[in-house]
């Protein structure tokens, strides 16, 4: 199958985001809280080496942003997202989807979850290649002593987490 890739930036309530989206079935394909745009960029093509990336000249980015931070959270499990990973990575991040809203959990339960208890290391590896912020709720997700990294910012973590508890 061959696609290309939609980009845009939109202000979000928790920053300037980068989203990308499949030109044929508007599957996301990135979403990252990246303030640089041009480092955005780079990234988004260090992820989609050999695939066309074009900027959203159509607005189609605004409707499925203005779908995934509605206050009723409810239906981001209808929207597609297309990702690259190894096959480790691919049954974290779906674990991830499967994280209730208001709910936190552990590297450690992650690892129980998908059948490899002693993962625990691992599975933070695959957590911190996500490149689909909010959707895939990596934000719901500390470590067992309560460490809290996120990719783009613990504070924007700690917003996303105070936004769901309002609005979920």
């Amino acid at each position: 199958m061959t696609f290309h890739l939609l980009y845009a930036f939109h202000r979000t309530s928790f920053g300037k985001c980068l989203i990308a989206i499949t030109d044929t079935d508007e599957d996301v394909t990135y979403l990252g809280f990246d303030e640089d745009e041009s480092e955005a960029l780079k990234i988004l093509k260090l992820k989609w080496p050999m695939t066309k990336i074009l900027e959203d000249t159509e607005s189609k980015t605004k409707a499925i942003i203005e779908k995934i931070f509605h206050p009723d959270t409810s239906h981001l499990h209808s929207i597609r997202v297309l990702m690259k990973g190894t096959e480790f990575q691919i049954k974290v991040w779906r674990s991830l989807i499967s994280i209730p809203n208001k709910t936190i959990t552990t590297y450690e339960k992650i690892a129980q979850d998908i059948g490899n208890p002693k993962a625990a290391i691992a599975v933070g590896s695959a957590i911190s290649k996500n490149y689909i912020a909010y959707i895939v709720p990596c934000h719901r997700v500390k470590g067992k002593n309560g460490s809290n990294n996120y990719s783009w910012g613990v504070e924007r973590k700690e917003a996303m987490l105070e936004y769901e508890r309002q609005h979920t």
